[in-house]
């Protein structure tokens, strides 16, 4: 799940004004790399391999597999770090979930089928998905195919976030269930980026074809492009050694549970190794072509790597499954524990692979792992490898939330030592009134509701955010119920003054 700029701003304010964390621990540290594998002797491996163990050492990144394509050949391969507790090693075959990077292989399916005269861009989704609707019916007839691809669709990145918290287990159970989404925008009109897009997608690929999405990648994307290390399936993919996914907790990275949510498969829950992803690349830069075999024509890719729709966070365009910047085309990939990064810039491709996720500081850092390697590819030294201090970030952050706690621990204190006999002047009643709508009522009231209606419900936002997500709920919570009760004490500190007046007159 890729966050936009304007999300990780609304995230990172309300969670380090309300947020508490008892102490900064030790960060891990990523172990001596494994398993290269060195294709061409003309690759700069040790300028590549400074490069990436110094950044997993600055984002305390447990695990990293790089894989980087020249022409039609893969040059470099390499596993750096560990996978989870166990210290197995990571390595070029160690599978990983692609996040983001999914959308480009289903976009690459949509395209196998327009070959074949199976799909039309410029037809209505509701020709093939005629159970598809959304609240506004009328406009949800008039959205074709390619506003899908495009992220032009009307649908918003709020909408494309839901399931991650409904967890079903089809997608043609989460198309049914979109009955109640509404457009944000005219259809065709704005960029949005959005994961039900691309799920929708899915189940056009699923109608057209006959097969599952799952069986029809397998069948139609990896099996012709020899990627024996990829997935649909996160048990089989942990029989053959998934990699334990990290996440930050309170700024220390720790081992996690990766879930992988069935009826997002062809927008985040993929599964591949850098050595596979190397081989997708390789088809990609080679318009369609993998050794003797041809997964789509080199019209095809062309569409897909066209830019078709202004994406301004990015200050480039959003092609088909491809983002577009400076006539490079990329994509990156985030869900809970995961992150990637593909880049193909010429006749040069490069995956990194990364079994961590912090939403919070480090995640915005990760692509300059990706940018940093083609620079290097390309003659020069890595120009963006400033990182700030992680350390520093999270200890202000940690002060920030421990003193949040503390106030409303204070509040709750002074409500137990409440003398109804206090005296309350006109501007003291002010003051505590203001400070009481503020601070009690409209910010919490704007976390709680702000988050879930306009970035994520909460449960997504605890499993992106563990520990820091829970406590801003709790906290908030706490906050209004503290309001509520300084609210009745002084009503009754108000009457008790007023009874104390008319007596003694």
């Amino acid at each position: 799940m890729q966050l936009p700029q304007g999300m990780k701003k609304i995230l990172i304010l309300p969670i380090c004004l309300i947020m508490f964390s008892a102490s900064l621990l030790n960060v891990m540290q990523p172990d001596e790399a494994h398993a290269a594998k060195m294709a061409s002797t003309s690759t700069n491996a040790l300028e590549i391999d400074e490069y990436v163990e110094s950044m997993m050492d600055k984002l305390s990144i447990p695990g990293v597999a790089v894989g980087v394509v020249k022409g039609n050949e893969t040059v470099y391969l390499k596993g750096y770090g560990i996978s989870g507790n166990d210290q197995q090693p990571i390595t070029p075959q160690t599978p990983f979930v692609l996040g983001s990077s999914s959308k480009s292989f289903t976009a690459l399916a949509i395209m196998q089928l327009v070959e074949q005269g199976k799909i039309d861009l410029e037809t209505p989704v509701k020709r093939y998905l005629p159970k598809f609707e959304l609240a506004d019916k009328e406009a949800s007839e008039t959205i074709l195919v390619k506003h899908l691809l495009n992220h032009n669709s009307g649908l918003s990145t709020s909408a494309g976030r839901i399931a991650f918290s409904n967890k079903f287990s089809t997608i043609a159970e989460l198309i049914t269930n979109s009955k109640d989404v509404s457009l944000t925008e005219p259809v065709g009109s704005t960029y949005q980026y959005s994961n039900l897009n691309y799920d929708l997608l899915g189940g056009i690929i699923e109608a057209v074809s006959g097969l599952s999405y799952a069986d029809y990648i397998q069948n139609q994307v990896f099996n012709p492009l020899d990627m024996k290390n990829s997935y649909t399936s996160k048990t089989e993919a942990q029989k053959n050694g998934l990699a334990v996914g990290h996440q930050s907790f309170f700024g220390v990275m720790r081992p996690v549970i990766q879930t992988v949510n069935q009826s997002m498969l062809p927008s985040a829950y993929l599964i591949s190794s850098a050595e596979d992803m190397a081989n997708y690349l390789n088809a990609q830069i080679n318009k369609g072509k993998f050794q003797d075999r041809s997964v789509a024509t080199a019209e095809s890719i062309n569409i897909m790597h066209r830019p078709a729709v202004e994406d301004p966070s990015i200050g480039g365009f959003y092609g088909m499954g491809w983002e577009i910047v400076d006539n490079v085309v990329q994509h990156a990939g985030d869900v809970e524990s995961f992150h990637s990064d593909m880049i193909l810039d010429g006749d040069t491709g490069i995956i990194v692979l990364i079994n961590a996720h912090d939403y919070l500081v480090r995640g915005a850092q990760f692509g300059k792992i990706a940018s940093g390697i083609l620079e290097i590819m390309n003659g020069r030294e890595p120009s963006n490898n400033n990182v700030g201090s992680i350390t520093g970030t999270y200890i202000v952050i940690d002060l920030l939330c421990a003193a949040a706690v503390i106030l409303l621990g204070v509040s709750i204190f002074r409500l137990f030592r409440w003398n109804n006999r206090k005296k309350f002047t006109p501007l003291r009643v002010t003051t505590f009134a203001l400070f009481l709508v503020v601070f009690n009522v409209l910010v919490p009231v704007v976390i709680l509701y702000g988050l879930s209606h306009y970035v994520a419900p909460w449960s997504v936002v605890f499993s992106f955010l563990p520990g820091l997500g829970q406590l801003a709920f709790i906290l908030s919570i706490l906050s209004i119920g503290i309001g509520a009760a300084k609210a009745v004490r002084l009503g009754r500190s108000l009457k008790t003054g007023i009874h104390e007046k008319i007596s003694s007159s």
